[in-house]
């Protein structure tokens, strides 16, 4: 991630399974900074359903309810699955964004494709959905995974996508956060 990506900081952001469960309950500092970010800013959050299902599964270590939250707040939603066929302008089709993730983060984890989990890789297609169906003009997706990050960064690289999808890690995140309250 480098710091372009940052700046500006999207007001649209895709939660991830991993980022949720690094940023802990609502007494860590974490937790603290990144709600009070999203509530200052009107920063709008998502959950695709993939995640919400690891989110059911984990529900044991995790210390806050995501799901709930998307049905009982407004700053948070659930998404619907992403559509295969969506572009924006020239922009490779959420399909092709979807199945090149997932062959490169199973490469990166050396793990066979179709034992590996398709929730990562669901991300920047579910962020295409939302940039062709609504009216942001740059998307966030936070992660808490290195492989996931770097091989969703290469996917969008040299696309219509890069730069109106940004790949943010949490530790880069909470620091910028941090210094923005």
């Amino acid at each position: 991630m480098s710091e372009g990506d940052l700046t500006p900081f999207p007001s649209t952001l895709l939660l991830d399974t991993s980022f949720l469960r690094t940023l802990g309950g609502t007494r860590t500092w974490k937790y603290r900074t990144f709600i009070d970010y999203v509530e200052q800013n009107d920063v709008q959050l998502f959950l695709t359903p993939r995640v919400i299902a690891e989110l059911d599964e984990q529900q044991a270590y995790m210390s806050i309810d995501w799901v709930d939250k998307a049905e009982t707040t407004d700053w948070i939603e659930q998404t619907g699955e992403f559509q295969p066929g969506v572009r924006v302008h020239d922009g490779p089709r959420a399909g092709e964004i979807f199945d090149s993730a997932h062959a490169k983060i199973a490469e990166r984890e050396q793990v066979d494709p179709d034992e590996l989990r398709k929730t990562d890789a669901s991300l920047p297609a579910v962020a295409v959905m939302l940039l062709g169906s609504r009216a942001f003009d740059r998307i966030g997706i936070l992660l808490d995974d290195n492989h996931a990050e770097e091989s969703i960064e290469s996917v969008l690289q040299n696309t219509y996508y890069e730069g109106r999808i940004a790949v943010l890690n949490i530790w880069d995140t909470l620091s910028y956060m941090e210094t923005e309250l």
